[in-house]
């Protein structure tokens, strides 16, 4: 089992992610999301290019409809940056897990303690580079 680093910052405390992550530029991931509102399941994400490019439900819950889009998912790095920016917009408490090698594992923001339906969750697993097939040439 890997060691993972935990950080957290909420308006009295604030850190850093552990460890900088180098994004592959195309890999796949699977997330468990508990959110009230789109994209609420278990997802299995493709990123090409740093790009999300394809998502796919794999429980009775995660189903891309009109209201859950491939917009409605993000990169691991975006992640990263969505925890830096409720850092600086004062989120209530936001969280960041990372692996010893500094890939994210978990990102959980409450922005508003008072608020009932504002809590965000995901929890990463599964992260694999993946080779593109952009410019690639068919057989």
């Amino acid at each position: 089992m890997a060691a993972a680093a935990v950080v957290a910052a909420t308006s009295a405390c604030a850190a850093g992610p552990a460890e900088d992550w180098d994004e592959p530029a195309d890999y796949t991931y699977e997330a468990t999301i508990t959110a009230f509102g789109p994209a609420h399941g278990e997802w299995r994400v493709t990123v090409r290019d740093h790009e999300v490019v394809e998502v796919e439900g794999l429980d009775e819950w995660s189903q891309i409809d009109e209201f859950t889009t491939i917009e409605s998912f993000d990169t691991l790095a975006d992640y990263v940056s969505r925890y830096d920016e409720a850092r600086a917009e004062g989120a209530h408490s936001v969280a960041l897990t990372q692996a010893t090698d500094g890939t994210p594992t978990g990102y959980s923001v409450d922005w508003d303690e008072n608020t009932v339906d504002d809590e965000y969750d995901a929890r990463f697993r599964a992260v694999a580079p993946t080779e593109s097939t952009a410019g690639a040439v068919p057989n």
